[in-house]
């Protein structure tokens, strides 16, 4: 690493290390599909049953078509309701509706799977309980493989889960060592945040080189989130496990001086409606500028980039200008049963006239 190397963190996909381990160990050589790309894409296009649906469903229809074309036997793709409860305090520690279950979307669309008789495996499973893990996968992978023993079985469980928790903790360490130098150095950052497959190059088109080339570090949410301290309650049901973390991030990056936050947003999800607000709600506390990148299929970075280059220059604008970070603090006015009177005003959204009439009944 010379002078001007400039960091950058990114992981991997989130539960790779606890399955390539698991398999390994059970005797399996584990092939993958190959590296997403426009032809991944056109691959899978003719099973996609819905245009609604992000980018990176929509490519799982291209990787299940490449593991075809390789003539593997067995494909595993796992409905994973629950994963590991990283934040103790959230409400719950879901996947988003599409993780969990685009598998059974898979199953059903692709005909090549059945036409080549290839065994499809894919259990719904939870990764929050490691006993009843354990349990589960016997009880799934026996229909298939009953000559391996459940002591295997489980003895792979926990070597797996080993070393999830350590690339968890290299990729912890690994942040630290980023923000110690960016220190040192006297850099400027930005904590690229998003889903676990926003760490696929096909997927983020990039970005993340578009960030370093403007001489800015980049760090993801899970590689500092644990260095947070997050007030609670917050404002939204916290329960995705990459949204807990990303509620973390925006908490620590409010009391970094030299770090800013980007959040990229594939498809206009659904899910990041509500995390988008309770993100800004974080950042606005310190005065801080939130930054939200729409991507998709369409790999034309222009207004991307202009929207980092103009955060970039604000950065450098509020430090040749002093202008100190304001912490603000979000007064909630609580609602006590019995309050409300008639000399109040209620806003409410526009409803339609057959909603309307409740409400109006109701209030008068």
């Amino acid at each position: 690493m010379g002078e001007n190397w400039i960091p950058r963190v990114l992981n991997m996909y989130e539960d790779y290390p606890f399955w390539h381990t698991f398999f390994t160990q059970l005797g399996f050589r584990v092939v993958l599909s190959d590296r997403s790309s426009k032809d991944i894409y056109q691959k899978g296009i003719t099973s996609i049953a819905s245009e609604t649906v992000c980018y990176p469903a929509k490519l799982v229809h291209g990787h299940i078509s490449n593991l075809i074309e390789k003539k593997k036997k067995y494909i595993f793709y796992p409905c994973i309701t629950n994963e590991k409860k990283e934040d103790l305090s959230a409400n719950n520690n879901y996947n988003c509706p599409v993780v969990i279950s685009y598998s059974e979307v898979i199953k059903n669309n692709i005909e090549e799977i059945r036409e080549n008789n290839i065994t499809y495996i894919n259990p719904f499973i939870s990764l929050n309980n490691k006993n009843k893990l354990k349990e589960r996968l016997y009880k799934e992978l026996s229909v298939y493989f009953n000559q391996i023993s459940k002591k295997n079985k489980e003895e792979a469980v926990d070597k797996a889960s080993y070393e999830q928790d350590q690339f968890k903790k290299d990729i912890q360490e690994q942040g630290e060592k980023a923000l110690a130098k960016i220190n040192e150095k006297g850099l400027k950052g930005v904590v690229l945040c998003g889903r676990p497959y926003h760490l696929d190059p096909e997927i983020n088109h990039g970005i993340p080189e578009v960030i370093n080339s403007l001489d800015l570090a980049v760090l993801t949410e899970d590689c500092i989130s644990h260095l947070a301290n997050l007030k609670r309650p917050l404002r939204v049901v916290d329960q995705w496990v990459y949204h807990s973390r990303l509620y973390k991030a925006a908490s620590f990056v409010k009391e970094t001086k030299n770090l800013e936050l980007v959040q990229l947003n594939s498809f206009g999800c659904g899910i990041d409606a509500v995390t988008i607000d309770q993100v800004q709600e974080i950042l606005n506390e310190s005065s801080k500028i939130y930054t939200v990148i729409k991507i998709d299929e369409g790999n034309n970075l222009g207004a991307a980039k202009i929207r980092l280059r103009s955060l970039k220059a604000a950065m450098i604008q509020r430090e040749l200008n002093n202008i100190q970070i304001k912490n603000t603090e979000d007064k909630r006015i609580e609602y006590k049963k019995g309050r409300l009177s008639k000399k109040d005003t209620i806003l409410a959204p526009q409803m339609s006239p057959f909603h309307f009439q409740f409400l109006k009944k109701r209030l008068i």
